[in-house]
């Protein structure tokens, strides 16, 4: 078969698995629908009187909470003529735009709820009794937007009905900038709560509306892998194998089915590495390339407007680029006059525009005082920022440490409910050991060539995978796997680098491991997509090692 027929073939593979890609992450994603009436309450003390027409047998109050976390109820019920009302246990509504549940299994004719917080947003509330019927109050019309989206309930607060792990702060925020509202999170810059923001305008205020956009991302960030291999790679085959390789891994599968900002971070970051590998190409064909110089620069501040951790990255691209640099001027390619007029322009590729991209992602954000001025608000911003990373205290059951990553020690377990009948839902993240772990002997392998003979793709994305990761050995804050997942994407091309190094020999343990991912992403599907799996399985088929608890 010939080379072209064989890139044919090859483009016709890497389209196969993109599109396979983006049908399984949207696959049961999360409901296209939740309750958007609200009650709401501007004011302590104000209450919710609830009559049922006669005693009834109450189980359990549920509800699903808007845009306000933490807020407290005080309880009462009441019953007799005239009425005595007895006060329970404070209720505890913390979590937003999501289902929860309080057990009261008492009887009463009456049910009292009276807020202790200024701020209060209520969009439904269930009440049922010990056979899980709804108990419908007859002054239920006093409150419509209490009880007109009774349908929606699931049950019980599930990862397809709400908000889990850190989409509750992102989701939310996405929500405020569309809304004009005041911005809850600003422990991070805006872009990634605007890319959010995107899928809820367009879809709703509903766990598919937060969690697409997030899906668009992972599925671009293949297309970009796709495209940065075709580069590196002479054997057309072998960027199929990495694009098949990375579309696999749990990590990158599971965040971007989640609403949170981590998968536009490691899309801008892998676009911005992806110009910069362009412009050195460019310039070993003696041309200037300062197309994709720009590019590069752009991404570049697309990137550290998600999360600062892009400026991790950019410190390896200035390493590429003054190398770069260097080795054209020792070459006699660039004189003085020639580098300086690469450094001016630098400079508006890599300070100005990213700058002013930086810059215009704030233009939603609302801070606590509207009326300071828009630079002054962006200036408090970064200081409450750099004051909250560098001040963060405390321990995670999840958090791990930078080494620990790179072989999977410690999974963040994102969501777990137990079920009867010994099942359970469980969301994880976690990387493939398909990849990670050959991944991880194949980069060491590239590296200790390196230090023998210098070989300038190789050197290239060893940069790229390092400069993300590094940075975070100086860190004294707690930190998870994910945090991981911007070097993810140069460990799958690393792979390809050994095996085209290897020959025949090196192209098929390639394909073996994409054979092993695969079954190991059936395998693990349930605990990286949240499925009701049986324990029993979990505990005997996937906790391989004593720190992967995921029945707890």
């Amino acid at each position: 078969m010939n080379q072209q027929k064989q890139s044919e073939l090859g483009q016709a593979a890497v389209k196969a698995i993109i599109i396979l890609y983006a049908i399984v992450s949207l696959v049961h994603l999360g409901y296209p629908y939740a309750p958007s009436t609200s009650w709401n309450s501007n004011e302590k003390g104000k209450t919710i009187l609830l009559d049922f027409g006669e005693e009834k047998e109450i189980e359990s109050i549920s509800w699903y909470q808007g845009n306000y976390e933490n807020r407290t109820f005080e309880l009462y019920v009441g019953s007799g003529e005239p009425t005595t009302w007895i006060q329970l246990s404070n209720l505890e509504m913390n979590r937003v735009y999501q289902w929860g549940i309080r057990f009261v299994n008492t009887k009463a004719r009456f049910l009292k709820l009276k807020t202790r917080n200024q701020f209060t947003e209520i969009k439904e509330l269930i009440i049922e009794d010990f056979q899980k019927n709804s108990i419908v109050p007859v002054n239920a019309s006093d409150y419509p937007e209490l009880f007109d989206e009774a349908k929606m309930y699931p049950g019980y607060g599930s990862i397809a009905s709400g908000t889990i792990f850190d989409e509750a702060v992102f989701a939310r925020t996405a929500y405020e900038y569309l809304h004009s509202l005041r911005s809850y999170e600003d422990t991070h810059p805006p872009l990634g709560k605007l890319m959010i923001s995107i899928g809820i305008a367009a879809f709703g205020m509903n766990p598919f509306g937060w969690r697409v956009s997030g899906v668009a991302a992972g599925t671009l960030i293949l297309i970009v892998l796709w495209a940065f291999a075709r580069r590196l790679f002479k054997n057309p085959w072998t960027p199929v194998a990495v694009t098949a390789l990375f579309a696999l891994d749990f990590l990158h599968f599971t965040e971007s089915r989640l609403g949170q900002i981590d998968s536009f971070l490691v899309l801008f970051m892998t676009v911005m590495y992806y110009f910069m590998y362009c412009y050195y190409e460019e310039t070993e064909a003696g041309r200037e390339g300062l197309r994709y110089l720009a590019g590069c620069g752009i991404f570049f501040g697309l990137a550290i407007s998600c999360k600062w951790s892009g400026f991790y990255g950019g410190a390896g691209l200035v390493l590429i680029w003054l190398v770069i640099l260097i080795w054209r001027f020792r070459k006699g390619e660039a004189d003085c006059k020639e580098v300086w007029k690469i450094c001016k322009i630098s400079m508006l590729f890599f300070i100005v525009i990213p700058a002013g991209i930086y810059l215009v992602s704030y233009i939603p954000y609302v801070a606590f005082d509207e009326n300071k001025r828009f630079l002054t608000r962006v200036f408090e911003n970064q200081v409450n920022m750099f004051q909250y990373h560098s001040t963060l205290k405390g321990t995670h059951e999840s958090a791990s440490l930078w080494y620990q990553w790179l072989v999977m020690i410690k999974p963040v377990k994102l969501y777990f409910m137990r079920f009867q009948s010994e099942r359970a839902e469980i969301l994880t993240l976690m990387g493939n050991p398909g990849l990670w772990w050959p991944g991880l002997i194949m980069m060491f392998a590239c590296l200790y060539q390196l230090a023998d003979r210098f070989e300038n793709k190789a050197a290239f994305l060893m940069t790229a995978y390092a400069a993300p990761l590094l940075p975070w050995i100086f860190v004294s804050r707690y930190t998870f796997i994910y945090h991981y997942y911007p070097s993810v994407p140069y460990l799958a091309l690393l792979m390809g680098i050994w095996a085209e190094q290897h020959g025949k020999k090196g192209q098929i343990i390639l394909f073996v491991c994409v054979g092993v991912s695969a079954v190991l992403f059936l395998l693990f599907y349930p605990i990286i997509t949240g499925t009701r799996v049986d324990q029993n399985y979990v505990i005997r088929w996937l906790q391989w090692l004593p720190t992967w608890k995921f029945i707890s």
